[in-house]
């Protein structure tokens, strides 16, 4: 027919973008299918099915297929079935778990990437880390503990292990010690007898014996 345009499945399944403009406040979770462009603010948690655009400021975690934040402040865990990346001008509170990191902003929060953490010359990080590799620019500031627990190589095949160390036995400290016990005779003899008050002697019979040892 004339006039009517055959549909086009291909147009149909591309994935389509959704975007938040500046200005724009969202209370309440995002879910969605496809891209997002966030460039305002989210009071809620975001889920998304492809890669979500971080421009803004989220209150709440963000789980998607790969994130990119820049001029961001983050409140909230993010969670990536592939890559994060934080770029400059961005401050994360809350912790990541995800298959590759790049790190050229700040993060405060515990990392959990199985593949490799690349931290930029200007990244600030306040983290425990867990990866299978890192690679550190000159001028990062790291601060916590790193872990290459995903690494090829296994440290306990190498190393011996440990000895255990014997317990010692604790000693019992004097004042700790029980008293002795007293005896009942003991006991029974030092009630009978009355105290024994030292005798005091009036001024003038001190006069006296003082006199007679002249």
């Amino acid at each position: 027919m004339k006039g009517v345009r055959a549909m086009s499945f291909e147009e149909t399944n591309e994935i389509q973008t959704s975007v938040i403009p500046r200005g724009t406040v969202i209370t309440g979770n995002i879910q969605m299918t496809g891209k997002l462009e966030m460039y305002g603010q989210v009071i809620g948690d975001i889920n998304a099915s492809d890669r979500v655009d971080i421009c803004g400021n989220v209150n709440g975690s963000v789980n998607a297929d790969t994130i990119h934040a820049k001029d961001s402040f983050i409140v909230g865990k993010i969670i990536c079935a592939k890559d994060a990346v934080i770029h400059e001008n961005t401050v994360l509170l809350g912790d990541v778990s995800a298959e590759n990191l790049v790190v050229e902003g700040a993060i405060q929060g515990n990392l959990d990437v199985k593949g490799c953490v690349r931290v930029g010359a200007k990244a600030i990080m306040e983290s425990d880390i867990r990866a299978k590799s890192i690679e550190v620019s000159n001028g990062a500031s790291i601060v916590g503990n790193c872990t290459l627990c995903y690494a090829d190589k296994d440290a306990l095949s190498v190393f011996p292990p440990e000895p255990e160390k014997p317990v010692k036995p604790v000693k019992v400290a004097e004042a700790e010690k029980p008293s002795k016990p007293v005896k009942a005779a003991e006991a029974k003899k030092s009630a009978a007898e009355p105290e024994k008050k030292p005798v005091r002697r009036t001024t003038a019979k001190a006069k006296e014996d003082k006199k007679e040892t002249k």
